[in-house]
């Protein structure tokens, strides 16, 4: 068990509940120098608990990550592809791993360009200043792309079932949903749910309660507990929802069957991370657009938008290469392309 429990009691609702539990996360950040976000962690019983606590940490530029959320492909993000492009077309295999260096530092600014950049420099700091082979560099890329996948970047969002076999510094468990029973379910099974959620952190441990006490921990009385009351707080930052998408959203096809020439494939070539777009409908499907109205992108018929939200903002989240034989034998015929973009979006709704 952690070294402190903190037991804030009756926070009165999960917009109130997720304000406190961030901002005690952020007292205990500026008790120590060597705060990390990426070892901490919010835990729920259900997501919809943590919907507010995502919203408050984007209004306060707090670094969170998702559970319930797949990271970007590092193989097929379009900086990684132009790195390989590069490699490839060289006519040496032979590289000197200050030329990459060189190649990462006249590239552009991004986040995907840092996650790239960050790789170069771990393979620049393993080899050292010499020549290496671009077999070895793509084989180096590929397997440190495999491990950022797993790797936490933020402070993270997850469900307690989620969290099984997981550590942390410090924990929030939020209140919420641990009452409910499923038919014919054990009686002590959301118990032991529960139990592996607190035990999830090695330092601190903080226990929300939306009534006056959780429905099943006692208040809690010991040296190593220390019992907090919370005053009403502005929710406003709680309320919307955020939603970053991943390949099994869009349809990674879009710009694959259009031809030589189209303006969507000259705008997405000019896209970049975080350039905001535009949403219409086409057949009853979800369409962006670019600042010029042309299509980029088009949603998934799997994608489903919340139904009581508007969307009032879209982004570019990610943009990954795609080629033929990425696609299905049956929907081939109908590309026009051998290779192409697809965009990953971000989207939010208040």
């Amino acid at each position: 068990m952690p070294d402190d429990l903190s037991l804030p009691n009756r926070t009165g609702d999960p917009l109130s509940q997720a304000v406190h539990a961030v901002e005690e996360l952020r007292r205990l950040s500026g008790l120590r120098s060597d705060w990390d976000w990426s070892r901490a962690a919010v835990i729920a019983r259900e997501w919809k608990y943590l919907e507010p606590v995502r919203s408050f940490c984007e209004a306060e530029s707090i670094p969170t990550q998702i559970a319930n959320e797949s990271q970007p492909n590092f193989w097929r993000l379009r900086e990684t592809q132009s790195l390989v492009s590069w490699l490839r077309q060289r006519e040496r295999s032979a590289i000197h791993v200050s030329e990459l260096v060189d190649w990462i530092d006249l590239q552009s600014v991004g986040p995907w360009w840092s996650v790239l950049r960050e790789g170069i420099d771990e393979f620049a700091r393993d080899v050292g200043d010499r020549d290496t082979d671009r077999s070895d560099v793509l084989e180096a890329l590929a397997e440190w792309g495999r491990d950022i996948r797993s790797r936490q970047n933020g402070l993270l969002l997850l469900t307690a079932h989620r969290a099984k076999g997981l550590e942390f510094d410090n924990v929030v468990v939020l209140d919420g949903a641990w009452e409910k029973r499923s038919r014919n379910e054990d009686p002590d099974a959301v118990r032991r749910l529960l139990y592996v959620a607190m035990t999830r952190a090695r330092q601190n441990l903080l226990l929300m309660f939306l009534g006056e006490r959780h429905p099943l921990l006692s208040d809690g009385n010991s040296s190593t507990t220390l019992v907090r009351s919370c005053s009403p707080v502005d929710v406003s930052k709680c309320k919307r929802r955020y939603m970053s998408l991943g390949p099994a959203d869009v349809d990674l096809d879009f710009l694959g069957r259009f031809r030589d020439g189209a303006k969507s494939i000259s705008a997405v070539a000019g896209l970049k991370t975080g350039d905001v777009l535009s949403v219409t409908q086409d057949n009853g499907r979800w369409v962006l657009t670019d600042a010029d109205a042309t299509p980029v992108c088009r949603l998934a018929k799997r994608f489903s938008p919340p139904t009581d939200r508007k969307l009032t903002r879209a982004n570019v989240r990610a943009i990954l290469i795609r080629t033929k034989e990425d696609s299905r034998l049956e929907f081939q015929k109908r590309l026009k392309q051998d290779r192409w973009s697809a965009v990953l979006p971000d989207m939010v709704f208040d």
